[in-house]
């Protein structure tokens, strides 16, 4: 049996409603807290309201995609912003900013993405 996952707070941004629901079923199944946010403004008003360990964030939004939502956050939590994992479509570009800590492309399988959340929570401590 697998050990309990770690108690962590998640922010999981998505315009997809479908791949949200599925993520918030599915990392709420494995004992993470989740909050959901379906576009980059909605992700900064979640931030402003809690602490998150890890954010989950797709790269293909509007009206900011991930990258610029995640400047955004940095931008307003400063030295409290958490990790991110991106979830794409596309592979990992060339030229990435200094705001990623992991990157999976889609698809991918809900143990990848629970073992990169569980990674780069883990290397913040």
């Amino acid at each position: 049996m697998r050990a309990p996952a770690p108690d962590l707070r998640l922010l999981v941004v998505d315009d997809e409603e479908q791949i949200l629901e599925l993520l918030d079923l599915t990392l709420g199944l494995q004992g993470f807290r989740v909050v959901t946010a379906r576009s980059g403004p909605d992700a900064l008003t979640a931030a402003r309201d809690a602490a998150f360990d890890v954010v989950v964030m797709d790269v293909l939004m509007a009206p900011w995609d991930g990258f610029e939502t995640v400047r955004r956050l940095q931008a307003e939590l400063r030295g409290a912003m958490p990790p991110v994992v991106f979830l794409s479509g596309l592979n990992r570009p060339e030229h990435v900013p200094g705001l990623i800590t992991d990157y999976l492309v889609k698809p991918f399988r809900p143990s990848q993405l629970i073992e990169s959340i569980r990674r780069v929570a883990a290397a913040r401590d």
